[in-house]
């Protein structure tokens, strides 16, 4: 157990260097074990019975048995789950998918977050870039959310607004999803009309409570279209993550017809 102490202790410092993230829960440590991003360093548990599934045991990595005390310690949920892992993550190992990058500007809330970055993985997005003021996609609470689809897309943050047009070129094609209806806004279900399926597309989603930021939209000016999603009722708008699985899987019909 002393041996087991002194890893975790020895990892714990280690977490937002070289790399490190702690990854909490078995299903979060299924999804590791299949990405070949992301290298198991230590897994610890607190029951044994979780050793008894096989899709949880890989040949190389060492595994640590610690009190339960000590494993609620560590989590960061009321009920832990009994096993948690240091990993180092190596993004330039990500497969290189679709040319569809996502904006995310001051998404702030976590569930929110995790379930954008796990619907961009299985549509194919290839980038998402969070502005500065979003919640910090790496926290624990996104990575559950997200069920390991940070191990799939490569993720930019804290990315101040006037510097986006780093990150994408100049035949990027900008959506921004917006429940507003405004001049030459392009409905969702119309996007199949007007983009093809060798297009760069970049989709920006907004805050939840006050949308794209203004002065995003000044940066982008002409190079953008809206996407309004309009609901038949009396419904202010649709959740942000909940709009963007709408017009993420609208824009994987286009991209299927390569």
């Amino acid at each position: 157990m002393e041996s087991s102490l002194n890893d975790l202790k020895y990892f714990s410092n280690k977490i937002s260097k070289e790399n490190l993230i702690l990854l909490e829960g078995k299903n979060l440590l299924k999804e590791a074990l299949k990405a070949d991003c992301i290298k198991l360093q230590r897994v610890f548990y607190s029951n044994d019975e979780l050793l008894n599934d096989n899709s949880l045991i890989k040949e190389g990595i060492i595994y640590r048995r610690i009190s339960e005390d000590l494993m609620n310690a560590i989590s960061d949920v009321k009920t832990n789950q009994g096993i948690l892992a240091f990993a180092n993550f190596y993004p330039e190992k990500i497969l290189k998918r679709e040319s569809f990058r996502i904006i995310l500007d001051r998404v702030a809330d976590p569930g929110n977050m995790g379930t954008i970055i796990r619907t961009a993985a299985s549509v194919g997005c290839e980038q998402i870039l969070v502005t500065k003021g979003s919640v910090n996609p790496w926290s624990q609470k996104v990575m559950r959310s997200a069920m390991g689809g940070h191990f799939y897309i490569d993720i930019k943050q804290n990315i101040i607004s006037k510097n986006i047009f780093k990150y994408i070129t100049n035949d990027h094609k900008i959506l921004v999803a917006d429940s507003n209806l405004v001049h030459d806004a392009v409905d969702y279900t119309d996007l199949s009309k007007k983009l093809n399926p060798d297009d760069k597309i970049c989709l920006v989603i907004g805050n939840e409570a006050h949308g794209v930021d203004v002065h995003f939209y000044e940066l982008v000016n002409q190079k953008y279209k809206v996407i309004p999603i309009n609901i038949p009722t009396n419904m202010e708008s649709l959740n942000c993550s909940v709009a963007f699985a709408v017009l993420a899987f609208e824009l994987r019909k286009i991209f299927n017809k390569k």
